[in-house]
Parts: C-alpha cells; structure tokens; sequence
C-alpha cells in the first residue's frame, strides 16, 4: 500500500485547501441567487425517480425558469454519500436517512424535510389463485413468491420489513433490478410483489395487475427531501419540498408537512 512520508503527512491539509474550496464554490455563488435558480444537482432513488421526475421537471421549468437541474438516478448510499461529498446539493429518498448521514455531525450532517407519505399495496397477476384475500395480513406472503427489487434499493428492505422476512429469514424468490421489469414479472404470473402507490399510475397503467390493500394500520414508506446540513442549497431543498407536497395529488400519494421549527430533521 501506498502511504505518505511524515512530511506529506503534515502537508496534506494545506494540498487539500484549493480541492475544497473549489467544492464549496458552487454553494457560495448560490447564497446570492434567488432561490431556485443557478444550477442544482438533484439525486433521487429510482423508485421514486421515474414517477416524479415527469410531473415535478414541467412546474420547476414553468416557475423557476432560471434553475439548471442536474438530474441523477442513484440509490440511498450513494445519496449519504455524495451529499456530504458535496456531489449532490440535495436529495430524495425514504426517510430514516441512511446510517452514514445520521452518524455525522455538525456541518456534515444529513438534514431532511419530509414530502409523501407512500402506501405499499399487494400485487399480483390477475389471473393469479395464489393471490392474498384483502385485506392483506403480511404474515400472509409466501417468501417463496415473492419478487423484490434487487440489494441496495432501499424499497427491498422495506418490503422484508413489511413482510416481516427479516425476522423470520424467508428465502425471497428472485430479484430484479428495476420496478418496471418487476411488474412485467408479477403480469406474467411469477409471483407476487409490494408495489408502492407512487408507481401505480404507470405501472398500472395497462390495468394488468391484481391489487390488495394490506390491513390497518396500513405500511407505508415516508419520503423527504435531503440536504447537507448548513448548506446553502437547504433553501433550495425546502422550496423543492414544498413544490413536491403541492403536486401530490398528481402522484397519487398524500403530502406529508414539516415538522414545526423549519423542516429539518
């Protein structure tokens, strides 16, 4: 392995200077602008992605004619991550925010807002006999027919949460890499999977799948937007929230407001 002399060592901080500060360029320049405008590098999960881009992308363009979005499809890690890498300047994801960002403090800190409150349904093919009776008890979902999003797509974890398969250790039937592709799956008869309301517009739309509500109290993920703490896209950030909490009637899901006192969390 490679490693510095003592001397590198103790010059390290001062060779850093100049990268950081050009990192921290970007969020200088915007604490001038108004607010949503400039550019902004926005990174979503892919779950949520294709659903809200198509109905957010047209209102931001329409109000915010001087915003430069920078779009980026990347799973929840990779949100933590490039937040307090300054790659992103926010972010949407499902709450809780990934371990990463709640482990650190101070000015590299994850703060989050949250946007939707998105149910999970049952679904299956329609022609499907094995199909859950509603309402769905989630101790009612075989293990061994159920398709799930491949690791890393934060929507998998919490459909074993919901499912209860990370206690009980059921052996999940396939996985995939896209919701798309897991919904061609589920028409098709090769089993069952959790479907978030978010998705159901396009998803559904040829009306190819059999639907299940689970029972009361109904699982649902909580989505946010995230953002570095102290960091001068957090203007931004809550404008895009609430920009998202307006179009949740578009979306199909409820809007969630912030907590009293701005918001963060």
């Amino acid at each position: 392995p490679v490693r510095l002399t003592p001397l590198g060592e103790r010059l390290l901080p001062t060779a850093r200077e100049p990268a950081d500060a050009a990192q921290r360029l970007p969020g200088a320049a915007r604490s001038g602008q108004a607010v949503l405008s400039g550019r902004l590098r926005l990174a979503i999960i892919p779950t949520v992605a294709p659903y809200l881009i198509p109905r957010l992308v047209p209102l931001l363009r329409a109000r915010h004619p001087s915003l430069t979005l920078e779009l980026h499809e990347v799973v929840t890690d990779q949100i933590a991550a490039g937040l307090t890498g300054r790659r992103y300047d926010a972010g949407v994801m499902a709450l809780p925010v990934a371990a990463e960002g709640e482990a650190a403090s101070g000015a590299e800190g994850i703060e989050a807002t949250p946007v939707l409150r998105d149910r999970f349904l049952v679904a299956a093919a329609q022609d499907d006999p094995l199909c859950p009776a509603e309402p769905v008890a989630p101790e009612a979902i075989a293990p061994d027919r159920l398709l799930l999003l491949a690791d890393g797509h934060c929507l998998r974890d919490q459909a074993l949460a919901v499912c209860g398969l990370a206690r009980r250790g059921g052996a999940v039937r396939l996985e995939v890499a896209s919701m798309a592709t897991l919904m061609r799956m589920v028409e098709a008869g090769m089993g069952i999977t959790l479907i978030p309301e978010l998705a159901l517009r396009d998803e559904h739309r040829a009306g190819r799948l059999a639907l299940r509500r689970f029972a009361d109290p109904s699982p649902a993920r909580d989505l946010a937007v995230v953002w570095r703490r102290n960091a001068d896209a957090g203007r931004d950030a809550r404008a895009l929230a609430a920009l998202i909490r307006e179009i949740a009637p578009l979306l199909g899901v409820a809007p969630l407001e912030p907590s009293p006192g701005g918001g963060g969390r």
